[in-house]
């Protein structure tokens, strides 16, 4: 009887069969395979893939198997068939690990079974960072090479079940020490999997800031903000800003004083909590009609663009252009990475950074009516390659988010990173490695992220993020002040500066403040509870109080009461003694010019505050 030798070769990433001397009707083996991935704590993946190859011809066997991966770290190469060892070559090129069995025995006859099992060890299949471990299982070009391919991970317990996996798992159990997730049935799908749903962040950032002019200057810096999926909680914040507020793009602006031709730096530490889930404590910034406009940068008038857009019908089938469309290439000089904008992006697409990704995508949202924005920040990776960051000195990072109509919330994006990693699907399934310092959407450019605060005296590295172990949240500690009110430092009696100081890092949100008076016949403004308010870490929310009497009567001494609600876990009152009343003119005071009267006075602060500091900044 004439009997064949067939070589089988087996590349892991898309899993391509040849055969040498195969029937002209067909492969002449029927292959299973099943392969379990066990993650350790160190993050090394142990790779096992269990082979059972059926003769389906009584004149063919195997007599070598070969099986080439793209990673070049494949440690403790080793296979076994039964209680013996098969002999393995394994070789390393620039492409790849090539891994060759060659068998010494021959399995002939036609429904005779070859079963073998080929074990390794990677430390590129899983990432640990943190809280999270990602897992990837890598795709086969077709289904008809098996008649069963089914894959079992196992990882670490303290990370749970996977809280986000393509395709969905038919079985998931648990032992003492890992959670077992099973495909039983995989076909030629990979599988991308994501245990757990939040990371913990260290973030240390400095500004510097200069005022080169001979007149006092007013600086404004971008502090990294709360969104729906990150939360900060600030450490220190030194010096303390002279003012703190919330712009329309949800953005926390810190506002310095700068003598004139001074130098500042601002140094910030703060932990950061990034998570998969949007949190209902945090408002979603509204949707404003600049959102839609164009822009220096997003051109979304411009022929080209329009072109481009009239093919596109929905937020992920503009991400699906970008990223097929334009090429990452990072160029070695940092010169050259002055910002293009989305037009001049088009006429070469073949040398795009992160910022070209999202000003293409910003706009060809909005020429599609679509609200989008540009954010800017730290993107955390273990593999610069797959997911490049760094703009400048610093590592910064750019990624777009657009308003989702249909969930009714800005959902983030990452073309960039959708380009670089090779098709992984940062549209419908974003990470918990971007940690946003600054939005930009009413403008294009401001206001600026943390890294691009420059000084011209000396290279700095004023960006640091680490991993941390846990996040832990601060209670609310709210004080509340009232002093006299003076209009050119003359006390008015019955006008009053309210303060609600927060002392925690943390902001809170949802607050509402309502002021009583205990005397009868005497009224205060606001009349009614001060509602949905937003204080930011540290920050000292000022607001005018009018005590009067409802009736001509001289002033009258009363105790104010004053009452904060946070939700239904944080209630407190003050009572303010000694209260005097003002005149009886509140009767004749309309809702337009009790306000008037109130804020008079901070308006030539304002004016003569100084000019606008113009900061050193490189990008």
């Amino acid at each position: 009887m004439f009997v064949r030798s067939v070589t089988i070769c087996l590349l892991l990433l898309f899993f391509t069969v040849t055969t040498v001397g195969a029937e002209e009707n067909g492969e002449p083996f029927t292959t299973t395979v099943h392969s379990t991935y066990v993650i350790s704590l160190s993050g090394t993946t142990t790779i096992s893939h269990e082979f059972s190859l059926k003769n389906r011809t009584a004149t063919s066997f195997v007599s070598q198997y070969a099986l080439k991966s793209p990673l070049q770290r494949l440690e403790q190469v080793v296979a076994t068939s039964g209680t013996s060892k098969v002999p393995v070559e394994v070789s390393h090129g620039d492409d790849g690990t090539t891994i060759v069995l060659k068998f010494d025995d021959q399995v002939v006859g036609e429904n005779k079974t070859r079963s073998f099992t080929l074990t390794y060890t990677s430390s590129d299949t899983a990432v640990i960072s943190g809280n999270i471990l990602e897992l990837y299982v890598p795709s086969i070009s077709s289904e008809e090479l098996y008649a069963q391919r089914s894959v079992t991970l196992k990882t670490p317990l303290r990370f749970g079940r996977a809280t986000r996996v393509t395709p969905e798992p038919e079985a998931v159990s648990f032992t003492d020490t890992v959670a077992i997730t099973n495909f039983p049935d995989l076909g030629k799908q990979g599988i991308v999997a994501l245990f757990g749903d939040q990371q913990f962040f260290s973030v240390t950032l400095r500004y510097n800031l200069e005022n080169s002019s001979s007149a006092p200057g007013i600086a404004q810096i971008a502090l990294p903000p709360d969104t729906p999926y990150q939360k900060m909680q600030y450490h220190s914040l030194d010096p303390s800003p002279s003012k703190l507020s919330l712009d329309r793009d949800g953005n926390w602006i810190a506002t310095y004083s700068l003598a004139a031709n001074s130098a500042l730096s601002v140094y910030l530490t703060a932990a950061a909590r990034i998570s998969l889930w949007p949190s209902p404590d945090v408002p979603q910034t509204t949707v404003l009609p600049e959102h839609t406009q164009s822009q220096k940068f997003w051109e979304t008038d411009d022929q080209a663009i329009l072109d481009i857009a009239k093919n596109l019908t929905t937020p992920q089938a503009v991400y699906k252009y970008v990223v097929a469309a334009l090429t990452y290439n990072l160029p070695s000089d940092d010169t050259e990475l002055s910002r293009k904008g989305a037009v001049t992006t088009l006429v070469n697409p073949t040398a795009a950074v992160c910022q070209e990704f999202t000003d293409l995508f910003v706009t060809l949202a909005r020429s599609k009516n679509v609200p989008a924005r540009r954010i800017t920040g730290y993107a955390f990776s273990s593999n610069s390659e797959l997911r490049p960051l760094s703009l400048q000195t610093d590592i910064l990072h750019a990624w777009a988010d657009f308003y989702d109509a249909e969930q009714q919330q800005w959902r983030q994006v990452d073309p960039t990173w959708g380009n670089t990693t090779g098709g992984a699907d940062y549209f419908s399934q974003f990470d918990l490695n971007h940690i946003a310092f600054a939005i930009n959407g009413i403008s294009s450019s401001t206001p600026y992220a943390a890294g691009s605060y420059k000084s011209e005296a000396f290279e700095s590295k004023d960006v640091s993020v680490a991993l941390l172990n846990q996040f832990i949240p601060v209670p609310p500690d709210l004080t509340l002040s009232l002093e006299k009110k003076r209009i050119f430092g003359i006390a008015i009696p019955g006008l009053y500066l309210a303060g609600i100081t927060n002392k925690t890092g943390q902001a809170w949100y949802h607050l509402t403040a309502q002021f009583t008076a205990e005397l009868a016949g005497v009224v205060v403004h606001p009349d009614v509870p001060m509602t949905d308010l937003t204080i930011l870490p540290f920050q000292t929310l000022t607001f005018p109080v009018l005590v009067a009497t409802d009736r001509v009567q001289l002033p009258q001494n009363t105790q104010l009461q004053a009452a904060l609600l946070l939700g239904t876990e944080y209630n407190q009152t003050t009572e303010f003694a000694g209260i005097k009343s003002g005149l009886a003119v509140y009767q004749y005071l309309n809702e337009t010019t009790i306000p008037l009267i109130l804020v008079s006075g901070f308006t030539i602060g304002t004016l003569i505050a100084g000019s606008l500091l113009v900061f050193r900044r490189r990008w």
